[in-house]
Protein backbone atom coordinates (compact mmCIF):
# COMPACT_ATOMS: atom_id res chain seq x y z
CA UNK A 1 0.00 0.00 0.00
CA UNK A 2 1.37 3.43 -0.94
CA UNK A 3 1.77 6.31 1.48
CA UNK A 4 -0.93 8.15 -0.49
CA UNK A 5 -3.40 5.28 -0.20
CA UNK A 6 -2.61 4.96 3.49
CA UNK A 7 -3.46 8.63 3.91
CA UNK A 8 -6.81 8.26 2.17
CA UNK A 9 -7.61 5.19 4.26
CA UNK A 10 -6.78 6.68 7.64
CA UNK A 11 -10.44 6.79 8.63
CA UNK A 12 -10.77 3.07 8.12
CA UNK A 13 -10.86 1.29 11.47
CA UNK A 14 -8.81 -1.64 10.27
CA UNK A 15 -6.14 0.67 8.83
CA UNK A 16 -6.05 2.63 12.07
CA UNK A 17 -5.42 -0.60 13.91
CA UNK A 18 -2.72 -1.57 11.40
CA UNK A 19 -0.93 1.75 11.77
CA UNK A 20 -1.11 1.60 15.57
CA UNK A 21 0.10 -1.98 15.69
CA UNK A 22 2.97 -1.21 13.31
CA UNK A 23 4.15 1.83 15.28
CA UNK A 24 3.81 -0.04 18.59
CA UNK A 25 6.40 -2.64 17.59
CA UNK A 26 9.82 -2.41 19.24
CA UNK A 27 12.50 -0.75 17.16
CA UNK A 28 15.11 -3.39 16.30
CA UNK A 29 17.80 -0.84 17.19
CA UNK A 30 16.63 -1.00 20.80
CA UNK A 31 17.65 1.84 23.13
CA UNK A 32 21.22 2.72 22.13
CA UNK A 33 21.71 5.47 24.74
CA UNK A 34 20.41 3.54 27.76
CA UNK A 35 22.08 1.04 30.07
CA UNK A 36 20.54 -2.21 31.32
CA UNK A 37 18.69 -0.30 34.07
CA UNK A 38 17.10 2.11 31.60
CA UNK A 39 19.31 5.06 32.56
CA UNK A 40 21.37 7.14 30.15
CA UNK A 41 24.88 5.72 29.85
CA UNK A 42 27.64 8.01 31.08
CA UNK A 43 29.39 7.79 27.69
CA UNK A 44 26.18 8.77 25.89
CA UNK A 45 26.14 12.33 27.28
CA UNK A 46 27.21 15.16 25.00
CA UNK A 47 30.87 15.77 25.76
CA UNK A 48 32.84 18.74 24.46
CA UNK A 49 36.47 17.75 23.77
CA UNK A 50 39.08 19.46 25.92
CA UNK A 51 40.83 22.30 24.10
CA UNK A 52 44.61 22.17 24.02
CA UNK A 53 44.84 25.49 25.91
CA UNK A 54 42.94 23.86 28.78
CA UNK A 55 44.89 20.60 28.91
CA UNK A 56 46.05 21.40 32.45
CA UNK A 57 42.50 20.60 33.64
CA UNK A 58 42.39 17.10 32.15
CA UNK A 59 43.00 15.54 35.57
CA UNK A 60 39.62 16.81 36.81
CA UNK A 61 37.81 13.61 35.92
CA UNK A 62 34.03 13.26 35.90
CA UNK A 63 33.96 9.54 36.59
CA UNK A 64 36.27 9.97 39.60
CA UNK A 65 33.90 12.58 41.00
CA UNK A 66 30.87 10.40 40.23
CA UNK A 67 32.45 7.76 42.47
CA UNK A 68 32.61 10.39 45.22
CA UNK A 69 28.87 11.00 44.74
CA UNK A 70 28.21 7.29 45.18
CA UNK A 71 30.40 7.06 48.28
CA UNK A 72 28.46 9.86 49.91
CA UNK A 73 25.12 8.33 48.91
CA UNK A 74 26.10 5.16 50.74
CA UNK A 75 25.87 6.99 54.08
CA UNK A 76 22.25 7.83 53.25
CA UNK A 77 21.53 4.25 52.27
CA UNK A 78 23.09 3.01 55.51
CA UNK A 79 20.85 5.43 57.39
CA UNK A 80 17.81 4.03 55.59
CA UNK A 81 18.90 0.46 56.28
CA UNK A 82 19.27 1.28 59.98
CA UNK A 83 15.52 1.86 60.16
CA UNK A 84 15.39 5.66 59.95
CA UNK A 85 12.09 6.65 58.34
CA UNK A 86 13.07 10.23 57.50
CA UNK A 87 16.44 9.08 56.22
CA UNK A 88 19.41 10.69 54.55
CA UNK A 89 22.39 12.70 55.81
CA UNK A 90 20.26 14.91 58.01
CA UNK A 91 21.74 17.21 60.64
CA UNK A 92 22.01 15.75 64.09
CA UNK A 93 22.08 12.14 62.89
CA UNK A 94 24.76 9.48 62.89
CA UNK A 95 24.73 9.52 59.07
CA UNK A 96 25.65 13.21 59.08
CA UNK A 97 28.45 12.65 61.58
CA UNK A 98 29.82 9.74 59.52
CA UNK A 99 29.67 11.89 56.38
CA UNK A 100 31.78 14.58 58.01
CA UNK A 101 34.26 11.98 59.31
CA UNK A 102 34.53 10.80 55.70
CA UNK A 103 35.04 14.38 54.46
CA UNK A 104 37.79 14.97 57.04
CA UNK A 105 39.51 11.76 55.95
CA UNK A 106 39.35 12.82 52.29
CA UNK A 107 40.72 16.26 53.13
CA UNK A 108 43.74 14.60 54.76
CA UNK A 109 44.17 12.06 51.95
CA UNK A 110 44.14 14.75 49.29
CA UNK A 111 46.71 16.91 51.05
CA UNK A 112 44.90 19.66 52.95
CA UNK A 113 46.61 21.15 55.99
CA UNK A 114 45.33 22.65 59.23
CA UNK A 115 42.17 20.52 59.11
CA UNK A 116 39.76 21.35 61.89
CA UNK A 117 36.09 21.13 62.83
CA UNK A 118 33.83 24.02 63.70
CA UNK A 119 31.06 22.79 65.99
CA UNK A 120 27.54 24.23 66.24
CA UNK A 121 24.63 23.63 68.58
CA UNK A 122 21.65 22.52 66.52
CA UNK A 123 17.99 23.27 66.76
CA UNK A 124 16.03 20.33 68.21
CA UNK A 125 16.20 17.47 65.71
CA UNK A 126 12.90 16.12 64.35
CA UNK A 127 12.59 12.35 63.99
CA UNK A 128 9.73 10.28 62.55
CA UNK A 129 9.33 7.02 64.49
CA UNK A 130 6.23 5.51 62.88
CA UNK A 131 3.79 6.42 60.15
CA UNK A 132 0.80 4.97 58.34
CA UNK A 133 -1.29 6.71 55.68
CA UNK A 134 -4.25 4.78 54.31
CA UNK A 135 -7.30 5.52 52.18
CA UNK A 136 -10.82 4.11 52.03
CA UNK A 137 -13.31 4.17 49.15
CA UNK A 138 -16.26 2.05 48.09
CA UNK A 139 -13.92 -0.68 46.95
CA UNK A 140 -12.20 -0.91 50.34
CA UNK A 141 -9.03 0.22 52.09
CA UNK A 142 -5.84 0.84 50.12
CA UNK A 143 -2.44 2.48 50.39
CA UNK A 144 -0.42 4.50 47.88
CA UNK A 145 3.28 3.98 47.23
CA UNK A 146 4.32 7.63 47.33
CA UNK A 147 2.30 8.65 50.41
CA UNK A 148 4.49 10.36 53.02
CA UNK A 149 3.88 12.46 56.15
CA UNK A 150 4.88 16.12 56.21
CA UNK A 151 8.34 16.98 57.48
CA UNK A 152 8.21 18.32 61.06
CA UNK A 153 4.76 16.76 61.59
CA UNK A 154 3.62 16.42 65.20
CA UNK A 155 2.31 13.09 66.42
CA UNK A 156 -1.33 12.25 65.82
CA UNK A 157 -3.45 10.62 68.53
CA UNK A 158 -2.59 6.93 68.88
CA UNK A 159 -5.76 5.89 67.02
CA UNK A 160 -4.94 8.26 64.14
CA UNK A 161 -7.06 10.90 62.43
CA UNK A 162 -9.67 10.22 59.75
CA UNK A 163 -11.00 12.81 57.30
CA UNK A 164 -13.18 12.93 54.25
CA UNK A 165 -11.13 13.97 51.23
CA UNK A 166 -11.98 16.80 48.82
CA UNK A 167 -10.18 17.65 45.57
CA UNK A 168 -9.43 21.38 45.48
CA UNK A 169 -7.43 22.02 42.32
CA UNK A 170 -4.40 24.20 42.97
CA UNK A 171 -5.88 25.65 46.14
CA UNK A 172 -6.41 29.22 44.95
CA UNK A 173 -9.20 31.40 46.32
CA UNK A 174 -11.24 30.64 43.19
CA UNK A 175 -11.17 26.92 44.06
CA UNK A 176 -13.09 27.59 47.27
CA UNK A 177 -16.05 29.29 45.64
CA UNK A 178 -19.15 27.36 46.65
CA UNK A 179 -17.10 24.79 48.62
CA UNK A 180 -17.32 24.00 52.32
CA UNK A 181 -14.11 22.30 53.46
CA UNK A 182 -14.67 22.64 57.21
CA UNK A 183 -13.26 19.65 59.06
CA UNK A 184 -12.18 17.87 55.88
CA UNK A 185 -8.86 17.05 54.21
CA UNK A 186 -8.28 18.97 51.00
CA UNK A 187 -6.17 17.53 48.19
CA UNK A 188 -4.20 20.22 46.34
CA UNK A 189 -2.13 20.01 43.17
CA UNK A 190 1.38 21.40 43.64
CA UNK A 191 3.09 22.49 40.41
CA UNK A 192 6.91 22.60 40.39
CA UNK A 193 8.42 25.96 39.38
CA UNK A 194 10.78 24.19 38.64
CA UNK A 195 10.89 21.94 41.72
CA UNK A 196 10.16 22.32 45.42
CA UNK A 197 11.67 25.80 45.09
CA UNK A 198 8.93 28.39 44.51
CA UNK A 199 6.41 25.65 43.74
CA UNK A 200 2.77 26.66 43.38
CA UNK A 201 1.70 25.53 46.86
CA UNK A 202 4.20 28.01 48.25
CA UNK A 203 3.69 30.91 45.86
CA UNK A 204 -0.10 30.66 46.27
CA UNK A 205 0.05 30.25 50.09
CA UNK A 206 -2.24 27.30 49.42
CA UNK A 207 -1.61 25.44 52.68
CA UNK A 208 -2.25 28.48 54.84
CA UNK A 209 -5.37 29.31 52.81
CA UNK A 210 -6.75 25.81 53.29
CA UNK A 211 -6.54 26.02 57.07
CA UNK A 212 -7.97 29.55 57.00
CA UNK A 213 -11.01 28.12 55.20
CA UNK A 214 -11.48 25.51 57.93
CA UNK A 215 -9.76 22.48 56.44
CA UNK A 216 -8.53 20.01 59.05
CA UNK A 217 -5.69 18.55 56.94
CA UNK A 218 -3.94 19.22 53.63
CA UNK A 219 -2.84 16.59 51.14
CA UNK A 220 -0.24 17.77 48.62
CA UNK A 221 0.02 16.18 45.17
CA UNK A 222 3.56 17.02 44.05
CA UNK A 223 4.44 17.51 40.42
CA UNK A 224 2.89 17.11 37.00
CA UNK A 225 4.70 13.89 36.12
CA UNK A 226 5.99 10.61 37.57
CA UNK A 227 5.46 9.76 41.24
CA UNK A 228 8.03 11.63 43.32
CA UNK A 229 7.97 10.92 47.06
CA UNK A 230 8.35 14.12 49.09
CA UNK A 231 7.96 15.16 52.72
CA UNK A 232 6.81 18.76 52.26
CA UNK A 233 5.63 20.60 55.35
CA UNK A 234 2.04 21.48 56.12
CA UNK A 235 2.74 23.88 58.94
CA UNK A 236 1.63 22.84 62.42
CA UNK A 237 -1.47 21.02 61.12
CA UNK A 238 -1.91 17.42 59.91
CA UNK A 239 -1.32 16.56 56.28
CA UNK A 240 0.28 14.19 53.82
CA UNK A 241 2.15 14.14 50.51
CA UNK A 242 1.62 12.17 47.31
CA UNK A 243 3.40 11.87 44.00
CA UNK A 244 1.61 12.87 40.81
CA UNK A 245 0.58 9.38 39.65
CA UNK A 246 -0.90 8.50 43.04
CA UNK A 247 -2.60 11.89 43.30
CA UNK A 248 -4.28 11.31 39.94
CA UNK A 249 -5.70 8.03 41.25
CA UNK A 250 -7.39 9.84 44.13
CA UNK A 251 -8.51 12.73 41.93
CA UNK A 252 -10.16 10.34 39.48
CA UNK A 253 -11.85 8.39 42.27
CA UNK A 254 -13.29 11.62 43.63
CA UNK A 255 -14.20 12.71 40.12
CA UNK A 256 -16.24 9.55 39.63
CA UNK A 257 -18.38 10.50 42.60
CA UNK A 258 -16.86 8.10 45.13
CA UNK A 259 -16.44 9.16 48.73
CA UNK A 260 -12.80 8.81 49.81
CA UNK A 261 -11.42 9.12 53.33
CA UNK A 262 -7.84 9.31 54.52
CA UNK A 263 -6.47 8.07 57.84
CA UNK A 264 -3.27 9.61 59.17
CA UNK A 265 -1.30 7.98 61.94
CA UNK A 266 2.23 9.08 62.73
CA UNK A 267 4.38 9.32 65.80
CA UNK A 268 7.33 11.69 65.92
CA UNK A 269 9.61 13.37 68.44
CA UNK A 270 11.84 16.42 68.65
CA UNK A 271 15.22 15.78 70.25
CA UNK A 272 17.16 18.72 71.76
CA UNK A 273 20.80 19.03 72.69
CA UNK A 274 22.55 17.74 69.56
CA UNK A 275 25.44 19.37 67.72
CA UNK A 276 27.05 19.16 64.30
CA UNK A 277 30.34 20.11 62.66
CA UNK A 278 31.64 21.82 59.59
CA UNK A 279 35.04 20.55 58.45
CA UNK A 280 37.66 22.97 57.09
CA UNK A 281 41.12 22.54 55.63
CA UNK A 282 43.67 24.65 53.76
CA UNK A 283 45.77 24.21 50.65
CA UNK A 284 48.44 26.85 51.27
CA UNK A 285 49.31 29.37 48.60
CA UNK A 286 52.18 31.83 48.34
CA UNK A 287 50.41 34.91 49.80
CA UNK A 288 48.23 35.70 52.81
CA UNK A 289 45.08 36.05 50.72
CA UNK A 290 42.37 33.39 50.66
CA UNK A 291 39.74 31.90 48.38
CA UNK A 292 37.04 29.97 50.24
CA UNK A 293 35.31 27.05 48.48
CA UNK A 294 32.38 25.48 50.29
CA UNK A 295 29.81 22.73 49.75
CA UNK A 296 27.16 21.56 52.20
CA UNK A 297 27.20 17.86 53.03
CA UNK A 298 23.76 17.38 54.59
CA UNK A 299 20.87 16.20 52.47
CA UNK A 300 17.46 14.59 52.36
CA UNK A 301 17.52 10.93 51.27
CA UNK A 302 20.26 10.02 48.74
CA UNK A 303 20.61 13.75 47.90
CA UNK A 304 22.79 12.95 44.93
CA UNK A 305 22.33 16.37 43.37
CA UNK A 306 21.63 18.23 46.63
CA UNK A 307 24.44 18.06 47.51
CA UNK A 308 26.69 15.09 46.82
CA UNK A 309 27.33 16.74 43.45
CA UNK A 310 28.78 19.85 45.07
CA UNK A 311 30.90 17.88 47.53
CA UNK A 312 32.26 15.72 44.70
CA UNK A 313 33.37 18.77 42.71
CA UNK A 314 34.98 20.21 45.84
CA UNK A 315 37.02 17.00 46.21
CA UNK A 316 37.94 17.16 42.52
CA UNK A 317 39.23 20.69 42.96
CA UNK A 318 41.30 19.73 45.99
CA UNK A 319 42.84 16.82 44.07
CA UNK A 320 43.69 19.09 41.12
CA UNK A 321 45.20 22.00 43.03
CA UNK A 322 47.08 19.77 45.49
CA UNK A 323 49.11 18.48 42.52
CA UNK A 324 50.28 22.02 41.68
CA UNK A 325 53.40 23.30 43.50
CA UNK A 326 52.59 25.72 46.32
CA UNK A 327 54.71 28.44 44.73
CA UNK A 328 52.34 28.42 41.75
CA UNK A 329 49.24 28.84 43.92
CA UNK A 330 48.89 32.56 44.57
CA UNK A 331 46.19 32.38 47.23
CA UNK A 332 45.41 29.95 50.03
CA UNK A 333 42.48 27.72 49.10
CA UNK A 334 40.24 27.10 52.12
CA UNK A 335 37.81 24.24 51.60
CA UNK A 336 34.75 23.81 53.83
CA UNK A 337 32.50 20.78 54.04
CA UNK A 338 29.64 22.76 55.55
CA UNK A 339 27.37 20.97 58.00
CA UNK A 340 24.46 22.34 55.98
CA UNK A 341 21.49 24.66 55.85
CA UNK A 342 18.45 22.38 55.52
CA UNK A 343 17.93 22.63 59.27
CA UNK A 344 21.14 24.23 60.43
CA UNK A 345 23.25 27.39 60.36
CA UNK A 346 25.05 26.61 57.12
CA UNK A 347 27.58 29.26 56.17
CA UNK A 348 25.91 32.11 58.07
CA UNK A 349 28.68 32.07 60.66
CA UNK A 350 31.08 33.32 57.98
CA UNK A 351 28.89 36.41 57.67
CA UNK A 352 28.40 36.81 61.42
CA UNK A 353 32.15 36.60 62.00
CA UNK A 354 33.31 38.07 58.71
CA UNK A 355 35.90 40.39 60.26
CA UNK A 356 37.87 37.34 61.36
CA UNK A 357 36.46 34.38 59.39
CA UNK A 358 36.80 36.14 56.04
CA UNK A 359 39.74 38.41 56.71
CA UNK A 360 41.95 38.57 53.61
CA UNK A 361 39.38 36.62 51.61
CA UNK A 362 39.30 37.69 47.98
CA UNK A 363 36.57 35.35 46.74
CA UNK A 364 33.93 32.89 47.93
CA UNK A 365 32.71 29.97 45.78
CA UNK A 366 29.67 27.86 46.63
CA UNK A 367 29.26 24.40 45.10
CA UNK A 368 25.60 23.39 45.28
CA UNK A 369 23.47 21.22 42.95
CA UNK A 370 26.06 21.70 40.24
CA UNK A 371 25.38 18.90 37.73
CA UNK A 372 21.95 17.62 36.68
CA UNK A 373 20.54 15.73 33.72
CA UNK A 374 18.52 17.97 31.45
CA UNK A 375 14.85 16.98 31.23
CA UNK A 376 11.78 17.50 29.10
CA UNK A 377 8.15 16.99 30.07
CA UNK A 378 6.35 14.55 27.78
CA UNK A 379 2.78 14.15 28.97
CA UNK A 380 2.85 12.75 32.52
CA UNK A 381 6.50 11.71 32.17
CA UNK A 382 9.70 13.62 32.87
CA UNK A 383 12.12 12.39 30.23
CA UNK A 384 15.89 12.52 30.70
CA UNK A 385 18.08 13.92 27.92
CA UNK A 386 21.73 13.16 27.17
CA UNK A 387 22.73 16.69 28.09
CA UNK A 388 23.53 18.65 31.24
CA UNK A 389 20.87 21.00 32.55
CA UNK A 390 21.50 24.77 32.41
CA UNK A 391 21.82 26.41 35.81
CA UNK A 392 20.94 29.61 37.56
CA UNK A 393 24.02 31.70 38.31
CA UNK A 394 25.36 34.50 40.48
CA UNK A 395 28.50 36.63 40.28
CA UNK A 396 29.25 39.45 42.73
CA UNK A 397 32.41 41.26 41.72
CA UNK A 398 34.05 43.35 39.05
CA UNK A 399 33.70 43.24 35.28
CA UNK A 400 37.16 41.65 35.13
CA UNK A 401 36.01 38.90 37.45
CA UNK A 402 32.84 38.39 35.40
CA UNK A 403 34.91 38.08 32.22
CA UNK A 404 36.97 35.31 33.84
CA UNK A 405 33.80 33.45 34.87
CA UNK A 406 32.08 33.71 31.48
CA UNK A 407 35.21 32.63 29.63
CA UNK A 408 35.42 29.50 31.80
CA UNK A 409 31.72 28.70 31.26
CA UNK A 410 32.24 29.03 27.51
CA UNK A 411 35.36 26.88 27.56
CA UNK A 412 33.68 23.98 29.31
CA UNK A 413 30.12 24.12 27.98
CA UNK A 414 28.55 25.26 31.25
CA UNK A 415 25.06 26.38 30.27
CA UNK A 416 23.22 28.98 32.35
CA UNK A 417 20.03 30.96 32.27
CA UNK A 418 20.29 34.05 30.12
CA UNK A 419 19.52 36.34 33.03
CA UNK A 420 21.70 36.27 36.13
CA UNK A 421 20.04 35.93 39.55
CA UNK A 422 19.61 39.17 41.49
CA UNK A 423 20.52 37.38 44.71
CA UNK A 424 22.41 34.25 45.71
CA UNK A 425 20.54 31.31 47.21
CA UNK A 426 21.22 28.22 49.27
CA UNK A 427 24.41 28.07 51.30
CA UNK A 428 25.64 31.27 49.65
CA UNK A 429 22.62 33.42 50.48
CA UNK A 430 23.81 35.00 53.74
CA UNK A 431 27.40 35.75 52.66
CA UNK A 432 27.15 36.55 48.95
CA UNK A 433 27.76 40.30 49.24
CA UNK A 434 30.43 40.20 51.94
CA UNK A 435 33.24 39.47 49.47
CA UNK A 436 33.38 38.82 45.72
CA UNK A 437 31.46 35.60 45.22
CA UNK A 438 29.94 33.26 42.65
CA UNK A 439 27.92 30.09 42.21
CA UNK A 440 25.92 28.08 39.74
CA UNK A 441 22.94 26.15 41.08
CA UNK A 442 19.89 24.33 39.81
CA UNK A 443 16.77 23.21 41.66
CA UNK A 444 15.02 20.54 39.60
CA UNK A 445 11.86 18.54 40.18
CA UNK A 446 13.76 15.85 42.09
CA UNK A 447 15.09 18.30 44.69
CA UNK A 448 14.23 17.16 48.24
CA UNK A 449 12.52 14.00 46.96
CA UNK A 450 13.38 10.35 47.47
CA UNK A 451 14.17 10.27 43.74
CA UNK A 452 17.26 12.50 44.03
CA UNK A 453 19.44 9.56 43.06
CA UNK A 454 22.76 9.03 41.31
CA UNK A 455 21.43 8.65 37.76
CA UNK A 456 20.41 12.33 37.84
CA UNK A 457 24.04 13.45 38.28
CA UNK A 458 26.02 12.90 35.04
CA UNK A 459 29.78 12.51 35.27
CA UNK A 460 30.23 14.89 32.35
CA UNK A 461 28.36 17.59 34.26
CA UNK A 462 30.65 17.20 37.27
CA UNK A 463 33.63 17.36 34.95
CA UNK A 464 32.44 20.48 33.11
CA UNK A 465 31.75 22.53 36.21
CA UNK A 466 34.83 21.21 38.04
CA UNK A 467 37.10 22.27 35.20
CA UNK A 468 35.31 25.61 34.88
CA UNK A 469 35.79 26.41 38.56
CA UNK A 470 39.45 25.45 38.40
CA UNK A 471 39.94 27.80 35.45
CA UNK A 472 38.06 30.54 37.30
CA UNK A 473 40.33 30.16 40.33
CA UNK A 474 43.38 30.38 38.08
CA UNK A 475 41.89 33.39 36.31
CA UNK A 476 41.06 35.41 39.41
CA UNK A 477 44.49 34.58 40.84
CA UNK A 478 45.88 36.81 38.07
CA UNK A 479 43.76 39.70 39.40
CA UNK A 480 44.63 41.79 42.42
CA UNK A 481 42.05 41.89 45.20
CA UNK A 482 41.13 45.49 44.38
CA UNK A 483 40.46 44.50 40.75
CA UNK A 484 37.87 41.94 41.85
CA UNK A 485 35.65 44.22 43.93
CA UNK A 486 32.26 45.30 42.52
CA UNK A 487 31.75 48.96 41.64
CA UNK A 488 28.85 50.07 43.84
Amino acid sequence: MSVKSLGTSVLCACCCFLITATFAQDNPLGQPLLDANGNIREDAFIHIPLQSKDAIYADIDGLWMKNIVNELIQFSQDDKDSGQLFWGRNLGTDAHQRSQDWAESYFAQLGLEGIYRRSFDLEPVWEMNHWEISFMSGSGEFSLESARPPEKAASTPAQGLEYELIWLGTGTEADYLGRDVTGKAVLIQDIPRPGTLRHSIRTEDAVERAYAHGAAAVGIVYGISDNFAVWQRTGSQPGFNLGFADGVKLRDLLGSGEKVTVTLNYQSETVPGRSGDSVLGVLPGSTDENIIILAHIDGYFDSASDNASGVAVMMGLIKHFAAIPQAQRRRNLIFMSSLGHHSGPGARWLHDEKESAMADTTMLINLEHVALVRTKYWGPELRMMNAVSPMRWWVWGSQDMLDVVLDAFQSFNVATTGDMENRASGEMGSVARDVPSMQVITSPEIKHTEQDTAEWVPAVGLEQIGRAYAKIIDGVNRLDKSAMLPKL
